[in-house]
């Protein structure tokens, strides 16, 4: 068995690390967050929590559709409520499965997954790898932290890259073929605007919700009423906004403020009513929110440096009963599938 170091403790590199941990291999897991989850983010605040991160996720294939069955017997994630509005790019043609959420928020479910990690992994936080160089003399590799220094453990066997893609990029130059599959993986911006009221907000049904005609908005989503949330005294709407990828594209660099004002506008639009000022509003850019063309391919693997990479930039179709797994299911997908072939890689026959 070896010792592996994985970079990013998002859905894919939590995955890849329970796997490789379970077969034996001792796991240094590093983030640069303070904890792990990466787009299963939950943001807290005085008027109540936001999931302002991924808005929840599907199962599509058998695989993936086991693992959401157990977390959902642990009690991990339930499927979405009546409670929830989503507006979209597109009005719904037909009936689709309820969006699937962590319990009682989606950072949650990651915490339930570092949680059962086994006592063979390390998980190092606040540690932003910035490079990965082949150790002086030797065989293996070391981790380059942005203080200039290098991880504590001195020498890595084989090294998993698990974040957006146009960071990997950048951690995977040792092996030009990853660096340029995913060049080609670009990842679409969202910026997002956490806001709350005190009264109801009019006009506002479940399934009546679309993408405002100025295609400022790609979603919104009312926060708070699904299972395990609790209430605030005096907060009756908490709602998550999501930008479309090309709004956020145009105003990436634009103050916080405009764009709080911009998507509160789009919303009164799509409400078709005026709207109160709210209690709370706060926005957040995600830089890397969406994959717009993934891979067909379900990892990055090179066997002779034993360097590889997972994640939602991987595995565009799943397996054979699968359409279109979406970034969460892809990274679970990626980050088993690639912890299965290094497994076979790694250890002595």
């Amino acid at each position: 068995m070896v010792t592996v170091a994985v970079i990013g403790a998002g859905i894919a590199g939590l995955t890849v690390t329970a796997e490789l941990a379970a077969l034996g291999h001792d796991i240094f897991l590093f983030d640069k967050s303070r904890s792990v989850g990466g787009r299963c983010a939950t943001r807290r605040s005085a008027v109540g929590a936001f999931d302002h991160g991924a808005p929840g996720f599907s199962a599509t294939t058998a695989a993936f559709r086991a693992q959401v069955a157990a977390w959902q017997h642990g009690g991990w994630v339930c499927a979405g409520s009546q409670g929830d509005a989503l507006a979209r790019d597109e009005a719904p043609q037909h009936s689709t499965p309820s969006p699937i959420y962590g319990v009682p928020s989606m950072n949650a479910l990651a915490w339930q997954l570092e949680a059962q990690l086994p006592a063979r992994v390390t998980l190092h936080t606040d540690s932003q790898v910035t490079a990965i160089e082949p150790v002086d003399g030797g065989e293996g590799w070391q981790l380059r932290l942005s203080d200039d220094g290098f991880a504590r453990a001195a020498r890595f066997e084989a090294v998993v890259v698990a974040v957006p893609a146009e960071q990997a990029a950048l951690l995977l130059a040792p092996d030009a073929t990853q660096v340029e599959a995913m060049r080609h993986a670009r990842s679409d911006p969202c910026w997002t605007v956490m806001a709350a009221w005190a009264r109801p907000l009019s006009g506002v049904l479940e399934t009546s919700l679309h993408s405002d005609a100025q295609r400022v908005l790609l979603m919104a989503r009312r926060d708070g009423v699904r299972q395990g949330r609790t209430h605030e005294a005096g907060v009756a709407n908490r709602w998550v906004l999501h930008a479309t990828p090309q709004w956020t594209v145009e105003h990436l660099d634009a103050p916080a403020e405009t764009v709080i004002a911009e998507l509160l506008r789009a919303f009164a639009r799509l409400l078709g009513t005026d709207l109160d000022a709210p209690l709370h509003a706060v926005a957040h850019r995600w830089r890397y929110a969406q994959v717009r063309a993934p891979r067909s391919e379900p990892f990055g693997w090179h066997a002779a440096l034993r360097l590889g990479s997972c994640g939602d930039a991987w595995h565009a179709h799943g397996d054979p009963g699968s359409t279109s797994p979406d970034g969460i299911e892809r990274a679970w997908l990626s980050g088993r599938a690639l912890a299965q072939q290094m497994h076979q890689t790694l250890s002595p026959r």
